[in-house]
């Protein structure tokens, strides 16, 4: 198993469902599957995604890419081989996060951050890596200017804080 130690959350930058009938946003969370492995299939086998998890706007905790395996999520190839992606699936930069997604992902990143010992130090929005190219960070606004960071944060530094959830894993 390659070493873990950071969490990188984004944004999908999208509506987080493909209309009615994905209230979870699942269409839309295999729509962005598809796109990752036809950009990735002829030169990493088995490439499922470019996140881990993705979490859509009900709660529902997607499975990604496998955590053993890279994802190719955040410009920058040492943090991408060490880190976990996490996608919110939403437009935070013109939307705020529905409750239930929040208490997901204040979950799931406190389950993620336990089990692999991955302080809340290490935890970085994807505007806060640094560019490969210039060491700089802020060469995206993901996860959006609406993204939760600071309550979650804030949640996560609780004991027990954050909320439930009715979090589960498709695949």
């Amino acid at each position: 198993m390659r070493p873990l130690t950071h969490l990188v959350l984004h944004h999908s930058a999208t509506d987080a469902t493909l209309g009615s009938g994905d209230s979870e946003g699942a269409a839309l969370w295999a729509a962005i599957q598809r796109n990752h492995q036809k950009r990735w299939a002829k030169t990493v086998p088995g490439y499922v995604c470019d996140y881990h998890f993705g979490l859509g706007p009900t709660g529902v905790v997607f499975a990604g890419q496998p955590l053993a395996m890279v994802a190719f999520n955040c410009g920058n190839a040492r943090i991408n081989a060490v880190s976990i992606a996490v996608c919110f699936l939403g437009n935070f930069q013109v939307a705020r996060m529905p409750a239930a997604q929040y208490a997901a992902g204040v979950q799931l990143l406190r389950l993620l951050s336990a089990h692999h010992v991955i302080p809340l130090s290490r935890l970085m929005l994807h505007r806060e890596v640094p560019s490969e190219r210039t060491g700089i960070p802020g060469f995206t606004a993901c996860p959006g200017r609406w993204f939760p960071s600071v309550a979650m944060r804030g949640a996560l530094q609780e004991r027990g804080g954050g909320g439930s959830s009715r979090a589960f894993m498709t695949r």
